[in-house]
C-alpha cells in the first residue's frame, strides 16, 4: 500500500548546492563590493521609485523568511555548531592573523561567502539531523 505523502529520505547534492547558488544570489546580490548590488542601486537615484520600494520589500521579506527558515532548521544543537565555528575561525585568526593577508574587497566576499554558507547549513541541517535520527517528516497518515 503506498502512503499518500511521498517522503525523501537522503537530501540529494544537487539540492544542497541549488540551495546554496539562491542563497549567495541573495547575499551577492544585497551587498558586494563590486557596486553591482540592490543597495548601490537603490542608493544610486531617485529615479523609479515604486519600482525601487517594491524591490527593497521584496528583498527585505526574502531576507526575513530566509533567516526565519535557517534559525528553525538549526535548532539549538546547530546554532552551537555555527557558534562553534565562528570561535574557532577567531581563535584562528588570533593565532596566525591570516585574515592580515586579505585585502579590504577580499574580506568582505570571504565575510559574504561565510553568511552564504552558514545559511545553507541552516537550510539543510534539519534534513541532516533527520536522516542520521531515522525520523521521518511524516507524523501521522492522512484519513
Amino acid at each position: 500500500m503506498k502512503s499518500h505523502a511521498y517522503v525523501r529520505r537522503r537530501l540529494p547534492l544537487a539540492s544542497v548546492l541549488a540551495r546554496f547558488l539562491i542563497v549567495s544570489f541573495g547575499v551577492f546580490a544585497t551587498f558586494n563590493p563590486s557596486y553591482y548590488s540592490i543597495s548601490t542601486w537603490l542608493l544610486s537615484d531617485f529615479s523609479l521609485p515604486s519600482v525601487k520600494g517594491f524591490v527593497a520589500f521584496s528583498l527585505m521579506m526574502s531576507w526575513l523568511l530566509l533567516l526565519r527558515i535557517s534559525l528553525a532548521g538549526l535548532r539549538q544543537i546547530g546554532r552551537a555548531y555555527v557558534g562553534l565555528a565562528i570561535v574557532i575561525v577567531l581563535l584562528f585568526e588570533a593565532q596566525f592573523g591570516f585574515l592580515r593577508l586579505f585585502s579590504a574587497y577580499m574580506l568582505t566576499l570571504l565575510g559574504e561567502l561565510a553568511l552564504a554558507v552558514l545559511l545553507t547549513f541552516g537550510l539543510v541541517f534539519s534534513y541532516w539531523v533527520r536522516q542520521a535520527s531515522g525520523q521521518s517528516a511524516v507524523v501521522k497518515r492522512p484519513p
